[in-house]
């Protein structure tokens, strides 16, 4: 009988611990909980310090969501929100509106102030290290603006913009314009640096490597490299369109997403290293798992996680396409978007996002977009004042 009992001890304690592992160890690729907002959600999603999730949803809303998948609060503007939201230094979450204006939203959901432009706002912001916050609109212009809302100065970019400017170390601000078919360099004053002609317009974001080389995709098919005085580094042919926003690797590895249905890994030489297809367009900006994982949404309604060597590690299905660029926790949750309304929480075990210059859209998960930011986790702190107050310890 004593045989017996512990015979049927052990038995128990071998289901328990296949039952472990099946449901603890092999979390990867599934889903932890989806929120529903009332129309599709186009924007990546910003996370802050204390966790919550802030996206915003063409149903003219931008949500707070708890890391439990239940709404904090939900603020309403005047039109469709397509702009990412950024979250400033103090916790002030910055997004921009079809009703042409910038929103300033405290943490509790309340209006702080808004800047009004003179078209719509899909842009998504850069926040200088003074607390400037910089903003492309579709009526042609970059705006700088005060941490109160008040103009700083604003720079004619003689076209409308869609993408997100990007701050370099010495404060240099650089965008895109749709049609002129340019990145221009600004300096903090609102004088132009450089301007740099691409083939055809601009879509996609600037990225900033380790040593100043800003990436950039264009729609005529190509990705640039460009150091940091205006002069061409290299440029890599796709052959599609390129609305994906470049991210870098550890090693400074280049990915990027087409029209093709293919996201490009790109050597830092320019060369290719390896291409993923996917089932449809490409317009999601990947995002750099800490283990070297790529995350990547598709218009075929996926989110696809790639090894660093191109093979696929899992997919996950939506029930529409995804234009949302994925987001990723210190806790590895992978937060994304969907034309099926939902921003769906899914989780991975590539241990947080990656330690590189520019490892997703916007940087880090506050969408900052400055390189000076070193941390790249929901506590994020800009590394003079890093530096300076661990020796002070």
């Amino acid at each position: 009988m004593k045989k017996f009992i512990i015979g049927l001890i052990t038995i128990i304690g071998i289901i328990a611990i296949t039952l472990f592992i099946t449901t603890t160890i092999g979390k990867s690729g599934t889903m932890k909980w989806e929120f529903e907002t009332g129309d599709i959600i186009k924007t990546s999603p910003a996370i802050s310090q204390d966790g919550t999730i802030y996206v915003g949803s063409h149903d003219n809303k931008l949500y707070a969501i708890n890391p439990d998948g239940t709404k904090k609060w939900e603020f309403e503007t005047g039109g469709s929100v397509e702009s990412s939201p950024t979250i400033g230094k103090n916790g002030t979450v910055y997004v921009g509106s079809r009703d042409n204006k910038l929103y300033a939203i405290t943490p509790d959901g309340e209006k702080k102030w808004d800047f009004k432009t003179g078209n719509i706002v899909t842009s998504s912001c850069a926040i200088g290290e003074d607390g400037t916050i910089y903003l492309g609109s579709a009526d042609n212009k970059l705006y700088a603006i005060s941490p109160d809302g008040e103009k700083k100065w604003d720079f004619d970019l003689r076209n409308s913009v869609f993408s997100a400017p990007a701050i370099a170390k010495d404060g240099t601000v650089y965008i895109g314009s749709r049609f002129t078919n340019k990145l221009y360099a600004i300096n903090s004053d609102g004088t132009k640096k450089w301007e740099f002609k691409t083939g055809k317009g601009i879509g996609s974001s600037p990225s900033i490597g380790k040593d100043g080389t800003v990436y950039i995709g264009s729609v005529d098919t190509k990705i640039y490299a460009i150091n940091p005085d205006g002069s061409k580094k290299w440029e890599f042919r796709t052959g599609f369109f390129i609305f994906s926003s470049p991210v870098i690797g550890k090693d400074g590895t280049i990915y990027v997403g087409t029209r093709s249905e293919i996201l490009y890994a790109i050597n830092p030489d320019g060369s290719e290293k390896w291409q993923f297809k996917t089932g449809n367009l490409v317009f999601s900006s990947p995002a750099i798992g800490e283990d070297g994982t790529i995350f990547v949404g598709s218009w075929d309604k996926k989110l696809y996680a790639i090894n660093p060597d191109g093979s696929m590690k899992w997919e996950f299905v939506t029930e529409d396409r995804i234009e949302s660029s994925p987001a990723i926790g210190e806790d590895g949750i992978i937060y994304v978007g969907s034309w099926d309304k939902k921003l769906y929480a899914i989780k991975t075990e590539c241990g947080g996002l990656a330690d590189t210059p520019w490892p997703m859209l916007g940087k880090n998960v506050s969408h900052r977009s400055n390189v000076n930011e070193w941390k790249n986790n929901g506590a994020i702190f800009f590394s003079v004042s890093v530096r300076v107050s661990v020796r002070e310890k």
